[in-house]
């Protein structure tokens, strides 16, 4: 029998895959902005049940994914929808996440929560 942990790596490879994928369809227009809330709150509320150490240096790769979680929970729907500047960053945050073999975006400060 083999145990399964869920590392705080894992549960950020397993959950970029998912945000870059709400993401893109907020930027589409395909879901409703009010579902980002469900989903950040659902990613928060199973972040805290991992046993972690918060000392850890952070990836690149997580530090992308908490920056694009940031910022898509901060912003207005009227920026996500409006500002060309901020939809580039975040379309090159997704870009990363899905593809992480791409060298990180530049300017992404996300920190864990």
């Amino acid at each position: 029998m083999s145990i399964y942990i869920l590392t705080p790596e894992l549960f950020i490879k397993q959950k970029a895959q998912q945000l870059a994928y709400v993401v893109n369809q907020l930027m589409e227009r395909a879901i409703p902005f009010s579902e980002v809330h469900i989903i950040v709150w659902d990613i928060l509320e199973e972040w805290n049940r991992l046993d972690k150490d918060d000392t850890d240096t952070l990836s690149d790769f997580e530090r992308v994914f908490w920056h694009l979680f940031y910022t898509i929970q901060f912003e207005t729907e009227g920026d996500l929808a409006n500002n060309k500047h901020l939809r580039l960053s975040i379309s090159k945050c997704c870009q990363y996440l899905k593809q992480p073999e791409l060298s990180p975006p530049q300017g992404c400060v996300g920190v864990r929560p």
